[in-house]
């Protein structure tokens, strides 16, 4: 009872749990108000009153808020640690930061005697005020990684290159000039052997490729740069219109997302970066150095300032990770959650389809064919959107694009039959109408087969079940790049070209699986139809997908009548018919010095050990190994399997 009345307020009767909130309570019967405001002179009776004034302080402007008034605990941590919340052995360089080899840096004291000490933030670092009220915290937290270290530049130009086109390129004599690459995957088996798990899986990613950089340098003043082999924008009205578009929209989208707060300053900075010179340099740098990882866009048509908004921001931001410019590359990435946030806002597009007006409507051929590009084009920004949130977003955005943004689009393309398009028996292209059909087709093939493949990457590194299911699939691989590239009518009668019909996927798999007696014969088929890396990467993403269907979350596979041996001599043998084809694709590449030119297609190689060391742990291992995680961290349950 005595202790009670120490936390009772002598003056109100008001009552307290601990002493410290009654004498904050007693201020307010005093009259004090020992807390002023330095910029303004305002004053409050607490402290964190005033520290909320800061925030807000009209007079403050960029001045930093007094270090013993900011929120939260005083930090001992290094900057990355503290954005990160792990712990910090507060050395510089620390442990942490070492291990992932990221910049240590300390750029706040680690406490102050008074309120009129202030410290002066670093450049990365974001005003505290404003920072728990930013659209990157509500939607990520904090945190990202170099998207450089997923998709690294190309060392080669375009495969359309016009000299015209990349007049103003000049690649930094500091680099080694492009050869023939070794081998990513040498010296791989003894690291597997190891169980060093983390060597296989950083296999598996665009981090086994060599880092090389090439300069860009801005287009003209009057003069910009477009995507096709003979465009250039002349109309520089039209471009600066459509990047005065972006800057507002962006603006209203960080309004509507962050109410009542208003757009930070430095957001505002950032969104000041979209001018329609670096509008017109980052779609450029998208066709040159991402376009080769999945070529969806029909590049010899695409114009920035009549295509898709979606779209439009899509291959502006991916193009945007390649600049040159560190500080551009920083602004870039604090405008991805408010141009996702756009995108997945639209109609149809947004999650609340079900609602009247939201659901994505569905024409089909019937539709004008205005209204058939516009909507491949929106579907074509909003999955490249998911894409780069997943590869550049920090580990938040990474789970918001596969299991939000990805499943939506899914949905959408579930709407729209598109995993069974293909390529009309009857057409035949014999104008311009009828090329863009064939052109407009393709590109859907093609966003739907980069979709599949997707798809099952989310299992491979997350252990997710597939979206598509493999009974619904009925689509062919991709058609000849070379006549994809063709800008016109006119193009197709010079070249004399004609578009090749591909097989489709399922059946060029089931192939992969035929038995030593049909196999010579099966192979043939599959050698005539022509495949290349991109094809054979589809394949492997399937058969990593179904092995691992068929053993580790097969039932029948634990039941002691089954017998593993034969359970696994299929996929055995689709394996070793894969590696036959891949070694003579990759031959024939590197004697055409077309390797180098390829994109992630190269690592396709990485997939195949990873499904022949799945297999070899499923065979060799003891009981059941416990549950394995689904949805799990990236490689969580590889590393889990692999270690059986």
């Amino acid at each position: 009872m005595e202790a009670q009345s120490l936390s009772t307020c002598n003056q109100c009767g008001k009552k307290f749990q601990r002493k410290a909130h009654l004498l904050r309570h007693q201020q307010q019967h005093s009259g004090d108000r020992p807390y002023s405001c330095k910029f303004c002179s305002k004053t409050f009776k607490r402290s964190d009153v005033l520290r909320d004034h800061f925030s807000r302080c009209e007079r403050r402007g960029n001045s930093a808020i007094p270090s013993s008034l900011e929120r939260g605990r005083k930090r001992h941590a290094c900057d990355e640690c503290s954005r990160l919340k792990v712990k910090c052995d507060n050395n510089v360089p620390c442990r942490k930061c070492t291990e992932f080899g990221r910049k240590c840096v300390k750029s706040r004291t680690t406490a102050a005697s008074s309120p009129e000490e202030t410290t002066t933030p670093g450049p990365s670092t974001p005003d505290t005020g404003s920072d728990r009220n930013s659209i990157g915290f509500l939607l990520n937290g904090t945190g990202e990684t170099d998207f450089m270290r997923e998709f690294p530049k190309s060392t080669t130009l375009s495969p359309h290159n016009k000299a015209v086109d990349f007049a103003s390129m000049a690649v930094d004599a500091r680099y080694e000039p492009v050869g023939v690459a070794p081998s990513m995957y040498q010296g791989y088996r003894e690291a597997t052997q190891e169980h060093n798990l983390d060597v296989m899986l950083s296999h598996l990613e665009f981090t086994a490729f060599e880092q090389r950089t090439n300069n860009w340098q801005m287009p003209g003043e009057n003069v910009m740069l477009g995507s096709g082999p003979e465009d250039l924008f002349v109309d520089r009205a039209a471009m600066d219109q459509r990047a005065f578009d972006i800057r507002e929209k962006l603006k209203y989208t960080a309004a509507t997302l962050n109410p009542p707060h208003p757009p930070s300053k430095d957001f505002l900075d950032a969104i000041g970066l979209i001018t329609v010179d670096n509008f017109a340099a980052y779609i450029k740098l998208y066709f040159r150095h991402w376009h080769k990882h999945a070529p969806m866009v029909h590049e010899a048509t695409f114009n920035p300032t009549t295509a898709a908004l979606p779209l439009v921001l899509a291959l502006m931001s991916l193009g945007g990770m390649y600049s040159k410019e560190a500080a551009d590359v920083l602004k870039l990435k604090m405008l991805l959650d408010t141009i996702e946030g756009y995108i997945f806002s639209l109609p149809g597009l947004n999650d609340e389809y079900e609602l009247p007006g939201r659901t994505y409507v569905k024409q089909g051929e019937d539709a004008s064919p205005e209204w058939q590009q516009y909507q491949l084009e929106e579907l074509q920004g909003a999955y490249l959107m998911a894409v780069l949130q997943y590869w550049t977003g920090n580990e938040t955005a990474r789970i918001r694009a596969r299991q939000q943004r990805f499943c939506r689009v899914v949905a959408i393309f579930h709407h729209l039959e598109l995993q069974t398009v293909q390529h009309s028996l009857t057409l035949e292209i014999k104008d311009q109408l009828s090329f863009q059909t064939w052109i407009r087709k393709e590109s859907f093939i093609r966003l739907i087969t980069m979709a599949l493949m997707l798809d099952n990457s989310f299992g491979i590194f997350h252990n997710v079940s597939p979206r598509f299911q493999w009974a619904e699939l009925d689509v062919p691989f991709q058609s000849d790049d070379h006549f994809f590239r063709l800008a016109n009518y006119d193009a197709v009668l010079a070249s004399k070209l004609v578009p090749l019909r591909r097989m489709k996927i399922k059946d060029a798999f089931l192939l992969l699986f035929s038995p030593p007696e049909t196999v010579e014969r099966d192979l043939e088929i599959l050698r005539s139809d022509k495949l290349n890396a991109l094809d054979m990467q589809m394949l492997i993403h399937f058969l990593y997908t179904h092995l691992w269907a068929a053993t580790f979350c097969n039932p029948i596979a634990s039941l002691p009548s089954t017998s593993i041996p034969h359970l696994l001599t299929p996929f055995k043998s689709a394996m070793s018919n894969w590696k036959l084809l891949w070694d003579e694709i990759k031959s024939e590449s590197l004697d055409k010095g077309e390797w180098n030119k390829l994109g992630f297609q190269r690592t396709a190689e990485g997939y195949f050990e990873t499904v022949k060391e799945v297999a070899e742990a499923f065979e060799k291992r003891v009981g059941g190994g416990g549950a394995i995680k689904g949805d799990c961290e990236k490689g969580w349950h590889l590393k889990q399997v692999l270690s059986f």
